[in-house]
C-alpha cells in the first residue's frame, strides 16, 4: 500500500470551487433601473447649472453610483455599471424619446390645401434622415394613446356601470409602419396603470408574402402581453386577395364573418399608405409576385398605373381623382373600403378616428409625397381624422 507522506496517509480533501455568477444589468429590478435613470438626469440638470462645479468634474455617472451605494445599499454598483443599466432601461421601454413637433409647417399645409374648415388634425414631426420613419410612427403611437384615453372617458360617461361597453376598440392595418406603431404602442400601454379593456382588430389579412409575416396585424398583436394589459383580439384570417365576384361570398364565411360583424365597434383605425411606384409597397410586392407566378396578366401593374394608380391605403388603390375599384381582377380582403374611411373622417362628432401614418418608407426612407398628396388635396380621399407625417414630406407637399 502506497503511503501518502504529504497528508500522513490521509486522503486530501477535495476543494469545491463555486463559479460566481457574472453580473448583468438584466438581473436588476425595474425599481433600481428606473431610479438610476431618474437620478442620472437629475445630476445632468444639476451639472448644467454649475458648469465649473464639482459635479461636472466628477461626472454624472460617478455621482449616481455613489447615490445608489448610499441610498439603496448597493455597494457593488460602480460608475462603470451605470451605463449598462441605462441600456437595459432602453430595452425595457423606460426611456422613450418624444420627437419635436413643427407647428409652422402644419399651419402652412392647412393654408395651402384649404384645410381650415376640415375637422382633421395634422401633426408634422420635426425629424429627418434615416430615423424619420421610426419617429413618425412613435409620434403616431403617442397620439393613439391620447385618443384611447379620450374614447374611454366618453364611454365611461355614457356607460358608467358597464365595463364591457367601456372597451376601446383599435383597428390595426398591415405593413411596416403599422408594425412600428404597434411596438411603441405596446410599450406605452404596458407602462400605464389605469387602462381600459382594449380590443385589437385586424382590419386586413395583411400577410401577403410568406417570408414577411411580421407585417401582418395578427402577428404583431403578440407585442401586447395579456398578462400586463386587459386585452382581447379579433383577428382576420382569410385569403390574401380574392376575385371581385368572390368577395361578397367570402364575407359570409363562418371563419371571417365575425370580423366583419365587429367592424362597426372599432373606435380608432390605424393605417398607413404606400406609393404605386415603390418596391416596398405590400400591394406592389404581392401583385408582382402573382404576375411572376403567371397568375395575373404580365402587364397588369402597367395598366393600373396607366389608369392613374398613385397609391393605396389598406391595399385599396386610388388615383388623384378617387378610389380605383376595377383596375385589377383581384382585390385585397379588408374590413373598410376607402369611401367608408372618408365618411368616418367627415363626421367629427361620431367618436370614430382614423390615424394615417404618412412618413417616409420605413425600410429605405423613400418619400411617399405623390401618394400622400391626393389624400390631402382631394376632399373625396380625405380618409383621416389625424395625419402624422415628417418635416421633409411636409415641405415636399408645399412645393
Amino acid at each position: 500500500m502506497k503511503k501518502n507522506y504529504e497528508n500522513h496517509g490521509k486522503k486530501k480533501p477535495k476543494v469545491k470551487f463555486v463559479k460566481s455568477r457574472r453580473w448583468h444589468a438584466s438581473q436588476e429590478s425595474d425599481e433600481l433601473i428606473f431610479a438610476v435613470c431618474d437620478r442620472y438626469f437629475f445630476q445632468l440638470g444639476k451639472s448644467a447649472q454649475t458648469p465649473d462645479g464639482e459635479e461636472r468634474q466628477r461626472g454624472a455617472a460617478a455621482s449616481v453610483a455613489e447615490w445608489i451605494q448610499t441610498e439603496k445599499n448597493r455597494k457593488d454598483i460602480s460608475r462603470e455599471k451605470i451605463y449598462p443599466l441605462f441600456w437595459e432601461a432602453c430595452q425595457r421601454g423606460f426611456l422613450l424619446l418624444q420627437p419635436p413637433i413643427e407647428k409652422n409647417l402644419k399651419k402652412q399645409l392647412e393654408e395651402f390645401y384649404d384645410l381650415e374648415n376640415y375637422p382633421g388634425e395634422i401633426t408634422v414631426v420635426n425629424v429627418g434622415g434615416d430615423s424619420a420613419a421610426k419617429h413618425v410612427t412613435s409620434t403616431a403611437a403617442d397620439l393613439i394613446i391620447s385618443l384611447i384615453d379620450r374614447v374611454w372617458k366618453e364611454k365611461k360617461e355614457k356607460y358608467p356601470n358597464n365595463r364591457e361597453l367601456q372597451s376601446v376598440h383599435l383597428g390595426m392595418g398591415a405593413g411596416y409602419a403599422a408594425m412600428l406603431v404597434a411596438k411603441r404602442l405596446a410599450t406605452k400601454i404596458h407602462s400605464g396603470e389605469d387602462l381600459p379593456q382594449l380590443v385589437l382588430h385586424a382590419i386586413s389579412s395583411g400577410g401577403f408574402l410568406p417570408n414577411e409575416p411580421h407585417k401582418a396585424p395578427s402577428t404583431y398583436f403578440t407585442y401586447f402581453d395579456p398578462a400586463l394589459t386587459n386585452i382581447k383580439y379579433v383577428a382576420l384570417f382569410s385569403a390574401t386577395v380574392v376575385g371581385h365576384d368572390d368577395y361578397e361570398n367570402l364575407k359570409t364565411n363562418p371563419g371571417i364573418r365575425f370580423s366583419f360583424e365587429q367592424k362597426d365597434d372599432i373606435d380608432i383605425i390605424v393605417t398607413s399608405l404606400a406609393a404605386a411606384d415603390h418596391e416596398h409597397g405590400l400591394l406592389v410586392q404581392y401583385l408582382t409576385h402573382l404576375v411572376d407566378q403567371k397568375l395575373l396578366p404580365p402587364n397588369l401593374l402597367g395598366e393600373m398605373r396607366n389608369a392613374g394608380w398613385v397609391g393605396d391605403v389598406q391595399f385599396r388603390p386610388y388615383s388623384v381623382d378617387g378610389p380605383l375599384t376595377d383596375v385589377s381582377p383581384v382585390r385585397a380582403v379588408t374590413l373598410f373600403e376607402l369611401d367608408e374611411l372618408v365618411e368616418l373622417a367627415k363626421n367629427p362628432h361620431n367618436g370614430k378616428y382614423v390615424v394615417l401614418v404618412a412618413g417616409p418608407c420605413g425600410e429605405c426612407g423613400a418619400s411617399k409625397k405623390d401618394a400622400l398628396k391626393p389624400l390631402i388635396a382631394n376632399e373625396n380621399l380625405r380618409l383621416w381624422t389625424h395625419l402624422v407625417t415628417d418635416a421633409k414630406t411636409a415641405r415636399e407637399l408645399l412645393e
